[in-house]
């Protein structure tokens, strides 16, 4: 049912995600997805805090250097957004106190892997800029030169904002 849901998340949005259409696409009754979850709510909550799980591991996978930085960590955070833009905009889009509460256990690990082992300040920019990229990107909105790619977008741009993660190259302005 979640991949159903997942699914009709990333076509349609949050906004048109519906329990008949889930339990339609995963074969089953229209009243089999309240046996699971109390409301379309509960089961986007259920899809957010699935999602920070997943951006948590993919951040973990990416790891980090002696001194806490990753650039690998800002290009798997951004094409985690890449691969679920809907997915992505629900885990930060608005939510009742029910829903955060449900995610929070998850949305904590994913921020503890981006921000750990650096100044509070420090993580915040990072962070800020990193989610700013993915937003960005996700929704089209950031040039992206022809036979550039994006990772290597995200490499320069996270170096050149001085989040103490060296990206090494080019470091001009034209870069």
């Amino acid at each position: 049912m979640l991949a159903a849901a997942h699914a009709v998340l990333e076509e349609d949005g949050h906004g048109g995600l519906a329990l008949r259409e889930v339990a339609r696409r995963a074969g089953v009754s229209a009243m089999a997805p309240y046996r699971h979850f109390d409301n379309r709510e509960a089961l986007l909550a259920e899809l957010a805090a699935e999602g920070f799980d997943r951006l948590a591991d993919a951040l973990t996978a990416a790891g980090v250097d002696a001194d806490g930085r990753s650039l690998a960590q800002a290009v798997a955070y951004v094409g985690f957004a890449r691969r679920n833009p809907g997915l992505f905009r629900l885990m930060f889009g608005p939510m009742d106190a029910g829903q955060k509460a449900r995610l929070q256990p998850a949305a904590a690990r994913a921020h503890a892997q981006l921000t750990a082992g650096i100044p509070r300040d420090l993580a915040r920019a990072r962070w800020a800029i990193v989610h700013g990229l993915a937003c960005l990107i996700i929704d089209q909105r950031l040039a992206i030169d022809a036979g550039d790619s994006i990772d290597d977008v995200v490499r320069r741009t996270v170096g050149v904002a001085g989040l103490g993660i060296d990206p090494g190259g080019d470091q001009s302005p034209a870069a």
